[in-house]
């Protein structure tokens, strides 16, 4: 029985993009095998523990997934909703620009408020 299932999620939730990770004896989680190797290495006990993101959907646990990044995704949304598009909120313009994946020429004030802005109109058809 795997004992890291929750940190695996919790992984997941955070790199959905990636398929697999692996976590050592101590609890870290890695993205790859080597670097997780290399470290385990230094570990009295050098157990690594990986696991797929595919495996843990077939075993019932994508609703952990899913529910986890569907509430993320919302409240994204609804901090875009609220938020005044200008350059005096640059700092907090940015990281949904990047959360939402939204491509932009370059990372000028501008070119994200303009970016934010079409990406809202996808929202709210």
């Amino acid at each position: 029985m795997k004992k890291y299932i929750d940190k695996a999620l919790d992984y997941f939730k955070r790199h959905p993009l990636n398929e697999e990770c692996y976590i050592t004896s101590d609890g870290r989680v890695f993205h790859t095998a080597g670097a997780a190797q290399g470290f385990a290495g230094t570990l009295d006990d050098q157990t690594i523990e990986s696991y797929n993101k595919k495996v843990l959907e077939k075993e019932g646990r994508s609703n952990d997934l899913i529910s986890g990044s569907e509430a993320e995704r919302t409240a994204k949304i609804k901090e875009l909703e609220s938020l005044e598009l200008s350059s005096a909120n640059y700092n907090l313009m940015k990281p949904l620009v990047k959360f939402f994946g939204i491509e932009t020429a370059d990372q000028k004030a501008e070119t994200l408020i303009a970016a934010l802005t079409e990406f809202k109109t996808t929202l709210n058809p």
